[in-house]
């Protein structure tokens, strides 16, 4: 961050960037040469164009020297070394490229050229095959020539356009710069040390973790990455930086109450108001000034956020890095789950539970099952308890067969009518340890006080949430079975829906 005031210029290193989901705070400590004007003493800070100079406070940290008000203007910026670099690229590429073009050009004049050549021309017998040769030979070699300069165009085009990219994430919007003055009583001091911070555009960061599951020593390993993205047209060098964990678009305060009001109902009327609810939600943000530096790596929990200290780190403008934030085996409790009746499947889930409430905001999981690969998943986790699933396990399966379903006979006087269905499930255990296998099948419902249902399991199962629910212990290298069955009642002259059981 460069300050300036009058002719004198002096190079503030960031002391701390906190980056959020989208944006970063930044703030720092330097000294500035006080000068003065008509208008009374002042210091003049420069901010990229990234900044939001509304969000810019700075407190004095000289005894003596008090701030009175801020305010600012926009300018054009001054590049930065790398920033002149990345142009002077940027010109030979396309000096690089006007060249290419003009030969490609010339290259379609000689096509153009000898097309006519081998077209519409009275030529003698003689002749023919010595001009239909030199025609083709020439022909072939412009045509192979033209498709590189293509490729070469092509190419040239893309390193122009992501240097530009670059450029613009180096240098801000227009290469604009925010000029922000400081007026100070400052008692003929003529320099003083400040604290300053604002917040920045076009930054951000994104989760990426890796969840991998170890049925047998009954862990699971977790590690926790930062993709830091660094588009704030300032370089962060050696500087504290911390990751915070506040939710995108979340609210400060809570959501109103409506009226319960019940009356008839009236015929919709044509809306045409837009409700603008979500725009009005706003960002938490986290108080600025934090002076104190915490070791690397340590999460503090704030009253609605968490902060991650990732310590003293490098990050150039334009850039996209990924760190390190945190890895931990999680002692985890494993249990297998079974619907026969839609996949033969057997799934793996892990109960983990935490020594301390942990809180990792949304972002995408590779999910692993030891050590291989089986998918990619979104994950976010506040708490002490997390429950997660990690496919089916392929030494375990499920197959359910149909033994009976069958409509029955009526009564003697035509009353009733019945059904009856009957299914066996066999689990089979490839594994050289015992499992214990949760088998969930759905339990018929009555949807009317005259349909009668009776249903026998073996071995008994519990029934929850409409369910049948067994816990099965299948032996190392054995099987189970599971049987159960249902019967149904009802007036003959009632049509049915059998739902599932159809």
């Amino acid at each position: 961050m460069l300050v300036l005031a009058g002719n004198y210029a002096a190079f503030a290193a960031a002391e701390r960037v906190v980056f959020y989901p989208s944006g970063a705070e930044y703030s720092c400590v330097t000294r500035a040469q006080v000068k003065s004007d008509e208008n009374g003493e002042y210091v003049l800070f420069t901010l990229t164009g990234q900044a939001s100079p509304d969000t810019f406070i700075v407190a004095s940290r000289t005894d003596g020297v008090a701030v009175n008000d801020v305010s600012w203007t926009s300018s054009r910026l001054s590049l930065s070394p790398d920033a002149q670099d990345t142009g002077r690229k940027i010109d030979q590429l396309k000096f690089k490229l006007a060249t290419i073009l003009a030969e490609k050009k010339a290259v379609d004049g000689g096509i153009s050229f000898w097309n006519e050549q081998g077209a519409g021309k009275e030529i003698r017998t003689s002749e023919l095959e010595k001009i239909s040769g030199m025609v083709v030979g020439n022909l072939t070699s412009l045509y192979e020539k033209a498709a590189g300069l293509d490729v070469k165009i092509r190419e040239t085009g893309e390193l122009i356009k992501e240097l530009e990219r670059k450029l613009a994430e180096m240098s801000g919007p227009g290469r604009k710069i925010w000029l922000v003055r400081v007026s100070v009583a400052a008692g003929g001091v003529k320099s003083a040390e400040f604290r300053i911070g604002y917040m920045l555009g076009n930054c951000g960061w994104t989760p990426k973790y890796k969840i991998d599951a170890f049925p047998d020593p009954k862990e699971v390993r977790f590690s926790f990455e930062a993709e830091i993205r660094q588009g704030s047209g300032m370089d962060f060098k050696n500087c504290e930086v911390a990751l915070a964990t506040v939710k995108k678009r979340s609210r400060i305060s809570p959501p109103s109450l409506s009226r319960w009001v019940i009356a008839p109902r009236k015929e919709p009327e044509a809306r045409f108001a837009f409700d603008a609810a979500e725009e009005q939600m706003a960002v938490a943000m986290a108080p600025r000034m934090v002076e104190a530096k915490a070791a690397a790596n340590v999460r503090e929990i704030k009253a609605t956020y968490s902060l991650w200290q990732l310590g003293k780190k490098t990050i150039p403008a334009g850039s996209t890095r990924k760190f390190a934030v945190e890895s931990e085996t999680w002692k985890s409790e494993f249990s297998f789950m079974a619907r026969p009746s839609l996949s033969p499947d057997v799934f793996v889930s892990a109960k983990s539970v935490l020594e301390e409430a942990k809180d990792y905001p949304q972002g995408e999981a590779i999910v692993f099952m030891e050590g291989a690969m089986i998918g990619k998943q979104h994950f976010v986790f506040a708490g002490k308890e997390k429950e997660m699933f990690f496919g089916s396990d392929p030494m375990l399966k499920a197959e359910r067969k149909t033994l009976e379903k069958q409509s029955g006979e009526k009564g003697l006087f035509g009353s009733k009518q019945t059904y009856n269905w009957k299914y066996a499930i066999q689990l089979e255990n490839s594994r050289r340890n015992p499992v214990k296998i949760t088998v969930q099948e759905a339990a018929p419902i009555s949807g009317d006080k005259r349909i009668k249902l009776e249903s026998s399991t073996n071995p008994t199962a519990k029934v929850e949430d409409n369910n049948f629910e067994w816990q099965v212990d299948v032996p190392a290298g054995g099987k189970a079975d599971i049987e159960y069955s249902v019967q149904m009642k009802a007036p003959d002259d009632m049509k049915l829906n059998l739902g599932s059981g159809q």
